[in-house]
């Protein structure tokens, strides 16, 4: 009977420290930052589980938990920042714990680069020794030996908007598609409806939905889920296919540039791939920089074309914006002759409306997560080790304390100051970094000189559509417009005709880059 009893009295007790154990998984811990209520075993993911706008979720709960706040996504916990001071406080002065990135098994099985992967790779000397590479290859002395490319590149995008303004969508991503391939394998791209850039965008749609927060379980936080069988694990099936185009993408790409340095192609040694053929690379990590090209392709092609979309979007949006760049751009550039980079440092609120435009809408509205890997002490909270650390820019640019009136779009405020934030604000925390975009300037210059951009009509009332700016769409870390439409159509005659005049010359220069 006793024993029994003892028996009896050890399973209770075992039940009641499992019950325990699985009513604190999800539990906000003491001492970490405060944050929105928790439920057991879950935590706070059941409020994240749609993964669509979390910019705009994490910036509500900014306003009311602070510029730093913590989430508990079961075992995990996630650690917001939202003010240029929690993120230098916490990430840029203790940079050798919060430099690394938490894992991702589904980049992983898409074959998005493994452990030398760019953006989700843990930190490590391989990687960081990949970085420096990259780094100085895009480096701004560097980048001048792409101008002429992009001068190219860019007069045939502002033939494309001429010629085929409906299309203006396509002709945009192909432009940013074909600048980035240039850069990363040597090779453009002359149509947005060949073969090789409808299969890219099409992976990489693929791609940044599977990334998405929300699009499947959370292998990283519960491993067993990995080994889900096949029949029952549609994400396998998904994961092999977008490894295997993107594969045999790179592949295609890469032995192309090694079989044109042989043939002695000059472009082909210039790309990012050709230096990496032309280093001396330690045996076994060739496959690893190479990887890194498709990564820069996929950044430029996608986070570009993002940009570009939103300036279009708002000098539809904006008529008096566009038209105050014009004139400022027509008083610079002499007669009919496509503007030039060096004009850029000519037009103040052109810079501004740039800049403008990445505040109100930024394309990485939370960057890209970091992972701890020690303690840090920030307004006395406690930022563990192990912890997911996310830089909320959205709410950074949105934060009505910093700037005047942030959902008001303002380019004035950056003529004023140059982080555009009001008077009085200390700008002594502000990264150099939060606003960027200097390969971007030349286009911007380009379109708002030749083209004229004007809301869409709705053809049952002949008035113009609304001029919201709030649909965008968030799926995966970009932020871009949602498909709309607009009017496009060149300034003049003389604009156009300047436009086809240095066409001849811009084809004849990126002949280089085809074959």
């Amino acid at each position: 009977m006793y024993m029994q009893r003892f028996e009896i009295f050890i399973l209770g007790s075992l039940l009641a420290w499992g019950m325990v154990t699985v009513l604190r998984v999800g539990r906000r811990r003491h001492g970490l930052p405060p944050g929105p209520r928790t439920v057991p075993l879950f935590g706070n993911a059941l409020l994240l589980a749609n993964g669509k706008d979390l910019h705009l979720k994490l910036t509500d709960w900014a306003r009311s938990y602070g510029d730093i706040f913590s989430l508990r996504i079961m075992t995990m916990t996630m650690i917001v920042l939202s003010s240029p001071t929690a993120i230098k406080e916490v990430v840029d002065k203790h940079g050798w714990v919060a430099s690394s990135r938490p894992g991702n098994y589904i980049g992983e099985i898409c074959g998005s680069g493994g452990d030398v992967n760019l953006i989700f790779a843990a930190d490590s000397p391989r990687l960081q020794k990949i970085r420096r590479v990259v780094a100085r290859f895009f480096s701004p002395q560097n980048s001048l030996r792409y101008i002429p490319a992009e001068n190219a590149e860019s007069t045939v995008l502002l033939n494309d908007l001429i010629t085929q303004p409906a299309a203006f969508s396509d002709s945009i991503r192909r432009y940013t598609h074909s600048l980035a391939k240039i850069m990363a394998y040597g090779q453009r791209a002359p149509s947005f409806h060949s073969e090789e850039v409808q299969e890219f965008y099409t992976a990489l749609d693929q791609l940044i939905h599977a990334l998405g927060f929300g699009t499947y379980p959370p292998f990283d936080l519960i491993p067993a889920l990995k080994w889900v069988p096949p029949p029952f694990a549609p994400w396998r099936a998904v994961g092999v296919h977008i490894k295997s185009v993107r594969s045999a993408m790179h592949t295609r790409m890469y032995e192309g540039v090694r079989r044109r340095q042989a043939a002695g192609d000059a472009e082909s040694t210039e790309c990012f791939i050709g230096k990496v053929l032309q280093s001396k690379i330690p045996e076994g990590d060739e496959e690893a920089y190479s990887h890194t090209g498709l990564a820069l392709l996929d950044a430029g092609s996608d986070s570009s074309a993002a940009f570009l979309l939103s300036l279009v979007l708002v000098l539809a949006t904006y008529p008096e914006c566009q038209e105050r760049a014009r004139a400022e751009i027509d008083a610079v550039v002499d007669g009919m002759r496509l503007p030039i980079s060096e004009d850029f440092p000519k037009l103040p609120y052109l810079n501004a409306l740039i800049k403008e435009v990445m505040r109100f809408r930024p394309q990485f509205p939370t960057g890209v997560p970091h992972l701890m890997t020690g303690d840090v002490v920030y307004k006395g909270y406690h930022v563990p080790k192990d912890s997911m650390v996310v830089l909320n820019t959205y709410a950074l640019f949105h934060d009505p304390e910093i700037f005047e009136e942030p959902e008001v779009f303002n380019p004035d405020r950056f003529l004023k100051s140059e982080h555009g934030t009001r008077p009085g604000v200390d700008n002594t925390d502000f990264r150099d970094n939060f606003l960027f975009g200097g390969g971007r300037h030349l286009t911007s210059m380009r379109l708002i000189w030749a083209l004229k951009f004007g809301a869409a009509t709705d053809p049952s009332t002949g008035k113009p559509l609304s001029r919201e700016l709030d649909f965008y769409s968030s799926e995966g870390s970009v932020v871009m417009p949602k498909p709309f439409d607009c009017v496009i159509e060149p300034c003049s005659k003389q604009h156009r005709d300047a436009v086809v005049h240095g066409l001849v010359d811009a084809k004849l220069f990126l002949g280089r880059y085809e074959g």
